[in-house]
This record gives structure tokens, C-alpha cells and sequence, in this order.
């Protein structure tokens, strides 16, 4: 990969010291870049006085020694950690020696420049874009306070810009031993353009201005305009901006995530594993592994018939021939083109003959719900109330069509990058033909019981209100940072869930409205006729407040029964039973021995 890069940091025409800091570390070989890569850094320190300056300076340093000492061949992800890893225990040990001097803390981005992709992790509020044929787009979303809600389109950028808590960060580098860092990668073309700046430009220069500026101008002339015009609007900060422009890709093909320098072969009916730098049915060349579970692997790709890049879904070589696995294949695509909906994940049409069983599905980034989760637990009410009105739209979509998921879990929600949902894995969705899945048929292979409905756990078929009460499970979640219910194992979950109610929401988070946990309470009625009659009430009522009747449903609510209670009179009966055998046996001796006389 050949690219020219420029970097410019100032204090600003307000500030005296320069509390961000920047470096650019480029390899010493070819064979280097392509096992380790080049890498964009960027520190905004925070804290005050010389101590933000101090911060950044060492986060920054620490992560570009990580860089200098590693050997190759080092994976990304590992080399993320360990520069972050590195950059947080330099800030937070140098606060440790030096207390009465307070705490420090500093914003960190690191663009790594690898295998024709950036990859981009950071913590706080400093951005990364890609400028890309006349267009502009985010790659980082911001640490602080109002990052989320812009992320799901809650707040207008331009109020975010002037909220009050825009600068209150909610991560950073230094302020604990070890850094949460956010990560994620994006293609690279010929003539991409890669900005990261710190806020103190991009507050006084919209994405827009940076857009053209770096369109029309070498990396070093853009620096130094962007730079000037934001010091012309009379930016109160430091201004601190790298720039990156792609001039040749390398031709790669990848094998189990190694990049390889050769031209892709194609592949056989009679193959075995699918690798990357193959190419399936003489259509998708496969590029890498985005993921592999018990069952099957997950393939970015890229369609030879129409360009784009998409996700390709296949089974492992053990479950080819397995007539459940290829139903199930059958099913989820079968299912999956029947339905176009913008929260709903879309089917790419194979028509031609498969040499194996396959799913061709749009290619998504981002993260899924429980992922999100574990990072906001529990989530602001505003947030899950408009991920669940998402849901309940694309719900209503697949209703009305007589379909069924069955299986909707955090796992099955994609959050994208861009604030979109999309609801995944059609495999035991039902359709009016198809078989039911209930309790009975509960495996560990299935995942978790903790969002099936009571009516599948007592062997009923399930329908769209069963769909309700999993996207009630969802909320709960959400809005408490708990599921509704826990227990030692999933029998006992989904015991609990057929003889009582969960706890009350607001007794998990006091900070709810009691509207919001009317309607959540309201999905997860055990009986499903006393539920949301469709996901399309449910949304109604999601979306106005107003129009919520409040029945203090929290009131009514009854503890389950303990499992062993269900049970209780288990030992009476078996001792009947035995005690009938041990009749009839006595009987059939006695007979028998007179019967011989």
C-alpha cells in the first residue's frame, strides 16, 4: 500500500500550552508494513495545565513504542490492546508517583494502516473520517455524554456541538489502569482520503468544509488550511490534524486471516472448508473470516456479478449433509427474501445452482445489541425506547407477512454504525407450513432461554405475540442491565417464567418513567391475549408517551414459583407406583406357585 501522509499540531491562538499530541510511525521495510502496519496516533490530553499535555505526550509515546518493539507477525487486534494497554498503564502509573499533583487522563486514536484497511480504535472524543469520492463519513462515534444519542439520531449534531456536556468524556486513557476501546476497520480505495483530528477542529469546522479541503488538496497544504481556517473562527483549543491519502492498494487474498500475495483461485464442488482468497460458485470471492461458531462460518465477500460487498454465511464441512442444516439454510433464505424492510437484514439472490449449501446477505458494520450492552448497562431509557420502536417496526413488517422469528435475542439485533438496526438469523423463523420450536426441543445449542415465551416453554406453538414478549425480554434488559429472569440453571429459568412476573423495572433502576415500565410489563404478560395485540400497538405506545394508560401493572405483579414446588408431590407417586408394582409382583408369585400345584 503506497500513501502520503502529513500531520500538523498547534496550541491554538487562545491557549498557551498544547495539551495534544501526534505521531506517525511508518515501518522500516515492505515486509514490516504488511505484518505490522503504519500507524496514525493522536493524544488530546484533559485535566488541565501542563497535566493534559503530559498525558497525551505519554499515550502517545507508549502506543508508538508498542509499534517499534513488535515482531511480526503480529495480529491487529492484539497489537490494539497492547498499544492501549501500554498508553493506559504510562498515564495512570505516572498519577499513581506524583498524587498530589491529581489524576490525569488523555483522549487516544490509533489508525493502523494494514492489508489495504484502516484500522481505527480510540477512546474519547477525538474523530477519525473518510473522505471517498466527494463524500464524508465518521468512523469513530464520541466518548462523551451526547455521542450515543447523535449516534441514534436522538439529538442533531448541531445541538450536540453546543450541549454543555459535549466535552464531559465518558472514557478515556489513564483515568483507569486498563482503557475500553472502541475498534473497527473499513476497506480502503484508491484515492480515500483518512482525517483524524482532535475536537478543537472539528468544533469550528464542519465535516463539509474538512470534506473538500481534503478532497482538493496533498495532505500537508490541507492540514495547514484546515488548521487556519478553524484559527480564523477563533477556536479556543489546541488543533491538532492527520491526514492520510491512499495512492496504490496492494492485490491480497487472505487464509485464515493471513494476508497472502497471490491472484484468488477458484473452488470445486467437492472442496473442503471454505477459505479466504477462494472463490464460491464462480460469484463470490471470499476475502476474510468475519466469524465461526459451532456450526458455521461467517465471510466477508465480495460479488463478482455485481461488485458490492456482502456477507456469506456457510455451513461447516461436518453439517453439509445434515438434512436439518440444510433445511435450516433453506428456510432462513427462503424466508429472508420475502421480506424488504430497512431494519431487517436483506437476502442477496442466488438463482444459479449452489455447490453447497450458502446464505448470500448484505454486509453489515457495526456491533450487536448485547455487545452494546455490555458497554451501557443499563442503557438511557431514550436510547432503548427508540432501538425497541425499530424493532417493533421491522416486527410488524415480517407479521404482516405471516412470519414468525422465534428466536429474537440481543444477538439477533445488529446496531450498525450508521444508527440503523437490523434483525438477523432467520434459521428457525416460522411460517404458517413450518414445524414449531418449543421448550421441548431446548438445547444448549440453541443459546440462552432467557427470551422465549412462556407458551413455548409449555410446548406451545408459538405466533407474533411470542415475538412480543422476546422483544419485552430485549427492553427489560436494556432499561435494568438485567435479564427478567435468572436462575441456576436454563430449567429453572423457565420455570420461573411460567409461574410469576419479573421483578418490577423501576425497583432495578428508579430513574425509569412509569410509563415506560407499563409497557414493558404489558409485552411480558405470561398469558399472550393480555399482551400488545400487535407489534404495531406496541410501537404506538413507544412512541407516545401520551397515549399509555397507566394500570400500575407493577402492582399486580406475583414472584414465581419455587422449581422443587412444582414437584412437591413427586415423591407420593412414585412411592404409589412402586408400591402397585410391588402388589402385582407379589400377586404374580403367588399365583404362579399355586397355579404349578
Amino acid at each position: 500500500m503506497r500513501y502520503k501522509h502529513a500531520q500538523l499540531s498547534t496550541t491554538g491562538p487562545v491557549r498557551e500550552v498544547n495539551e495534544d499530541y501526534i505521531g506517525f510511525w511508518q515501518p522500516p521495510d515492505v515486509e514490516s508494513a504488511r505484518e505490522i502496519g503504519a500507524a496514525a496516533i493522536l493524544g488530546d490530553g484533559v485535566g488541565g495545565e501542563s497535566r493534559g499535555e503530559l498525558a497525551s505526550r505519554l499515550a502517545v509515546t507508549a502506543a508508538m513504542t508498542v509499534l517499534e518493539n513488535a515482531k511480526a507477525p503480529a495480529s491487529i487486534s492484539s497489537l490494539q490492546r497492547a498499544m492501549f494497554d501500554a498508553a493506559s498503564r504510562a498515564v495512570y502509573d505516572t498519577a499513581l508517583r506524583t498524587p498530589d499533583e491529581g489524576r490525569m487522563a488523555t483522549t487516544l486514536n490509533v489508525c493502523l494502516l494494514r492489508e489495504n484497511a484502516v484500522h481505527v480504535a480510540h477512546v474519547g472524543d477525538s474523530r477519525v473520517y473518510l473522505v471517498r469520492k466527494g463524500t464524508i463519513k465518521r468512523l469513530t462515534v464520541d466518548h462523551c455524554y451526547v455521542g450515543l444519542p447523535v449516534k441514534f439520531r436522538l439529538m442533531h449534531e448541531h445541538s450536540a456541538m453546543t450541549d454543555p456536556r459535549r466535552s464531559m468524556l465518558t472514557r478515556s486513557v489513564g483515568h483507569d489502569p486498563v482503557a475500553r476501546f472502541e475498534s473497527s476497520r473499513v476497506e480502503l480505495e484508491r484515492g480515500d482520503v483518512v482525517v483524524q483530528c482532535s475536537d478543537g477542529l472539528y468544533a469550528f469546522v464542519v465535516d463539509d468544509e474538512i470534506r473538500d479541503i481534503a478532497s482538493h488538496f496533498e495532505p500537508e497544504e490541507a492540514c495547514r488550511r484546515l488548521v487556519a481556517l478553524a484559527e480564523r473562527r477563533r477556536v479556543d483549543d489546541n488543533l491538532s490534524i492527520q491526514i492520510v491519502k491512499i495512492e496504490e492498494l496492494d492485490v491480497i487474498a487472505y487464509f485464515h486471516g493471513t494476508p497472502v500475495y497471490r491472484p484468488p483461485r477458484p473452488i470445486g464442488v467437492n472442496s473442503t472448508e471454505l477459505e479466504p482468497g477462494q472463490i464460491l460458485d464462480d460469484r463470490f470471492e471470499i476475502t476474510e473470516l468475519i466469524s465461526r461458531s459451532g456450526m458455521a462460518s461467517i465471510f466477508k465477500a465480495r460479488d463478482l456479478k455485481t461488485g458490492h460487498t456482502v456477507a456469506v454465511k456457510v455451513p461447516l464441512i461436518q453439517f453439509e449433509s445434515d438434512i436439518n442444516t440444510f433445511n435450516r439454510f433453506q428456510r432462513e433464505e427462503e424466508i429472508g427474501r420475502q421480506m424488504d424492510h430497512p431494519f431487517i437484514l436483506k437476502m442477496v439472490p442466488v438463482d444459479q445452482p449452489k455447490s453447497r449449501p450458502y446464505l448470500a446477505m448484505e454486509y453489515l458494520q457495526g456491533r450487536t445489541l448485547d455487545k452494546v450492552m455490555e458497554e451501557q448497562r443499563p442503557m438511557a431509557e431514550r436510547d432503548a425506547v427508540t432501538v425497541a420502536s425499530r424493532i417493533c417496526d421491522a416486527l410488524d413488517h415480517m407479521h404482516q407477512r405471516g412470519i414468525v422469528h422465534r428466536d429474537l435475542k440481543p444477538q439477533n439485533i445488529m446496531i450498525c454504525d450508521d444508527g440503523s438496526i437490523r434483525i438477523l438469523d432467520f434459521g428457525i423463523a416460522k411460517a404458517s407450513q413450518l414445524r414449531r420450536l418449543t421448550f421441548v426441543g431446548f438445547s444448549p445449542a440453541m443459546g440462552t432461554p432467557d427470551y422465549m415465551a412462556p407458551e413455548q416453554v409449555n410446548g406451545r406453538r408459538g405466533d407474533l405475540r411470542t415475538d412480543i414478549y422476546s422483544l419485552g425480554a430485549i427492553l427489560y434488559e436494556m432499561l435494568t442491565g438485567q435479564v427478567p429472569f435468572e436462575g441456576e440453571s436454563p430449567y429453572v429459568t423457565m420455570n420461573m417464567r411460567t409461574t410469576g412476573d419479573p421483578v418490577a423495572l423501576r425497583g432495578l433502576n428508579p430513574k425509569l418513567t412509569p410509563v415506560v415500565e407499563e409497557i414493558v410489563l404489558h409485552a411480558l404478560s405470561r398469558n399472550p391475549d393480555e399482551r400488545f395485540e400487535s407489534a404495531a400497538a406496541m410501537k404506538a405506545e413507544l412512541d407516545d408517551y401520551e397515549r399509555v394508560p397507566l394500570t400500575n401493572r407493577f402492582e399486580r405483579l406475583q414472584a414465581p414459583r419455587p422449581w422443587k414446588g412444582r414437584f412437591r408431590m413427586l415423591p407420593l407417586i412414585l412411592a404409589f407406583v412402586f408400591l402397585q408394582l410391588a402388589l402385582f409382583g407379589a400377586m404374580f408369585w403367588y399365583f404362579s406357585r399355586h397355579g404349578s400345584h
